[in-house]
């Protein structure tokens, strides 16, 4: 695992990770990250823990302005040891709505501390908001299937991006997101969903890739939201190295995935059922196979 991400031309970031000071799901502490991800070559990561309205280990009967602190508290601790060894942490949240989930990427704390109302807005208010600090909002793991879910939702109208490549989600569920993006123009992040050091022992790294360094959570953000495109680069299927390097104009971003990550099934199954929200913000009952154009598969 050690040269995963070591490819001369491109800056490799872990967009989706959690830690255990603030996700009630992680179980590393956010200072045991930079180590790891410095010797797989990445140039840095986003520290994404579950938001309140999520799985979140934050107590919630402490004030708003606490609370917030002790969210950040695994972020702050992370870009602490990142310091010390060189390796770029940076700052963002996962939101969740009604299961249906949301990176946001641009957001900082004392932004926080000012908006107790996120808990209530809606995801167009959600979206309108984090676009006016110059933040994006990215949906998490689309076509996700587990047993913790009444249904599975989908926002592609409420989105910048889809996390095409999602290492916690099960390939049909990532197949299905990279199939509907790549067919409906959508733009593609990948990331690998971590929440403790030994996770990469069953699963593949995702990352997203840039041509220069990034220098902050909002710059992310921009260049997420003005790429032209992005571009999938393909990891060995044991997951050890990407498998070429890659040549990425100033306005195109690279994603990471796999092989059998892309090609969806037209006759899997899927345990939940499945909601899409149009372009007038309402859900439509519908079924995934439903909203793939299996023509051009």
């Amino acid at each position: 695992m050690g040269d995963i991400f070591r490819v001369s031309k491109l800056y490799f970031y872990e967009t989706h990770l959690h830690t255990v000071e603030a996700s009630a799901c992680a179980r590393c502490p956010g200072a045991d990250y930079p180590a790891l991800y410095k010797e797989l070559g990445y140039a840095g990561f986003f520290v994404t823990d579950h938001f309140f309205n999520g799985n979140s280990g934050v107590p919630r009967d402490l004030p708003w302005e606490e609370r917030i602190d002790m969210y950040c508290s695994g972020y702050e601790h992370a870009r602490e040891a990142g310091e010390k060894i060189g390796i770029d942490v940076f700052f963002g949240l996962e939101v969740n709505f009604q299961g249906d989930e949301y990176l946001l990427y641009g957001p900082d704390k004392e932004w926080l501390k000012a908006h107790p109302d996120i808990m209530v807005w809606s995801h167009e208010e959600l979206r309108k908001q984090v676009h006016a600090i110059g933040g994006a909002m990215i949906q998490a793991h689309p076509y996700r299937d587990r047993d913790y879910l009444t249904a599975i939702r989908m926002h592609p109208h409420h989105s910048d991006a889809f996390e095409g490549y999602n290492a916690g989600n099960r390939d049909y569920s990532d197949q299905y997101a990279y199939a509907y993006a790549s067919q409906n123009g959508i733009k593609m992040t990948s990331g690998s969903d971590i929440h403790r050091i030994t996770d990469f022992e069953r699963t593949r790294p995702g990352g997203t890739a840039f041509a220069t360094k990034i220098t902050s959570s909002e710059d992310y953000a921009s260049r997420i939201l003005q790429a032209s495109r992005s571009i999938p680069v393909f990891g060995s299927e044991d997951g050890s190295h990407v498998l070429k390097d890659y040549n990425l104009t100033a306005d195109e971003y690279a994603f990471v995935t796999y092989n059998d990550r892309i090609h969806p099934d037209k006759d899997q199954q899927f345990t939940k059922p499945f909601v899409i929200t149009d372009e007038n913000g309402v859900e439509r009952p519908a079924t995934p196979a439903s909203t793939i154009d299996w023509s051009r598969e």
